[in-house]
């Protein structure tokens, strides 16, 4: 067994012997010259960048990249001074992402030194008489550094990248937090939190809100993600889309969102956002209680006449209460039928054949219903007023007789529980049949 003393010496590197790096270390000035060379010639992006006084800082930089390479590999356990080995590579990584550029040229940079550095050593080694295993530990240590050099540049250049998408998530966050804001802030602070957000403030913007059921195994498209300002984590996720009546913008809201319930505010310039959140949040609502298609992915704009009618529900109730009461608010199957009649008479231009068309039933029987609603309605049938509240009032009951279905389907089957659906409807019906406003219609 190797005992742990004898697996360190083992894991020690093994040095390069004294006198070849003496021989090698004339050749340093001559080797930095020509890798600097062959970047040039190699790697466009650096060609520019290294003519001048920035060409020879940069030689002397791979110079002395170069000696201290050969001084760690003759002497492998000397203490090296603290940072002396990342401070160059870390300033080349850092300068490459504070001009905006990824690691690629770097990355080829260093990979060309290295193959052009082996190449001088190799041959100056020969020269010199190595023997053949000094070689392969020159080439060993070489690569080793190279991969060393990279990680330092790389770790520079990720930490600036983190720490600039913290700051613009944060920035982001408090952009979309003011843009909801009422009132609304002004367009100067708007404009500066934008920028450090590195978002432009587009013309026209939409809401999105989603459904609470959104959790951490869902997530955003990247292209999504940027385009977007979006706070997931708050208790009504929601997400602001610019510009989403462009092309392909709703077809990538229901990629990024999809199997999540999401309802998509109308269209407002940048000062709504907050109007629009507040239209989509209701229009998610309504379709959860089944007001509205329940679809699971929803427009408000597709429904606004809806939303209108419910966006004061109470007043919604009590005009259906006022306007069908002497229907005995739709309590019986004849009543049902002779509302069913009149919204249809109401919305076909008063016409007995469109109704019956409508109604696929004999054109006498609407006529036999019309007579009823004479009776009941008198002369306010033809009141303009009266029609077009009792329109909206007849659209409306239809739309809670939607909801109600649905609380039926979903009602459990139990006793105790069908009492209470009971109990329920039994309260509702007391609160929509006033008596005193069926005789109040009759006598206007």
């Amino acid at each position: 067994m190797t005992d742990r003393s004898t697996a360190h010496v083992l894991l020690e590197p093994t040095p390069l012997r004294l006198d070849l790096a003496a021989a090698l270390r004339p050749e340093l000035p001559s080797v930095a010259e020509e890798i600097v060379q062959a970047i040039r010639d190699e790697v466009p992006d650096f060609a520019r960048r290294l003519g001048g006084r920035s060409g020879t800082s940069v030689r002397l930089c791979v110079e002395r990249g170069l000696r201290q390479f050969l001084d760690r590999t003759a002497a492998p356990g000397r203490p090296r001074p603290t940072g002396a080995t990342g401070k160059i590579f870390r300033s080349l990584g850092r300068g490459e992402y504070l001009a905006g550029r990824n690691l690629d040229a770097l990355q080829s940079a260093y990979r060309i030194g290295a193959r052009v550095a082996w190449s001088r050593f190799a041959r100056a080694g020969r020269e010199a008489g190595a023997p053949p295993d000094q070689l392969y530990i020159l080439a060993e240590a070489l690569f080793g550094y190279l991969e060393e050099i990279s990680a330092h540049s790389v770790d520079a250049y990720t930490e600036l990248a983190t720490r600039a998408s913290d700051q613009k998530q944060r920035a982001r966050e408090r952009l979309l937090e003011l843009l909801l804001a009422e009132p609304s802030v002004s367009p100067a602070r708007l404009g500066e939190l934008a920028a450090q957000a590195q978002w432009r403030l587009p013309h026209r913007i939409a809401c999105v809100a989603l459904s609470d059921r959104w959790n951490s195994e869902h997530r955003l498209s990247p292209g999504m993600g940027a385009e977007a300002l979006v706070d997931l984590d708050r208790p009504d996720p929601c997400l602001l889309l610019p510009d989403p009546d462009g092309p392909g913008r709703m077809d990538a809201l229901r990629h990024a969102l999809n199997g999540v319930e999401f309802a998509v505010g109308p269209t407002v310039p940048l000062t709504g956002a907050a109007y629009s959140l507040r239209l989509a949040r209701q229009a998610l609502s309504l379709m959860r209680r089944g007001l509205l298609p329940a679809e699971g992915q929803i427009r408000c704009e597709d429904h606004l006449s809806t939303l209108l009618l419910l966006s004061d529900e109470e007043s919604a109730r009590l005009l259906v209460e006022h306007r069908l009461a002497a229907l005995g608010y739709l309590e019986s199957e004849r009543n049902q039928r002779l509302a069913e009649t009149l919204l249809a008479w109401l919305t076909s231009g008063v016409s007995t054949m469109n109704v019956a068309e409508r109604l696929r039933v004999h054109p006498q029987t609407v006529r036999y219903r019309m007579r009823q609603l004479k009776e009941l309605f008198g002369d306010l049938l033809h009141d303009p007023e009266w029609r077009f509240e009792t329109e909206l009032a007849l659209r409306m009951h239809r739309l809670f007789q939607t909801e109600e279905s649905e609380e039926a389907v979903d009602e459990p089957r139990s006793p105790a529980a069908g009492r209470s659906a009971a109990s329920r409807h039994s309260s509702a019906d007391r609160r929509f049949r006033p008596l005193e406003l069926a005789t109040r219609h009759n006598g206007r």
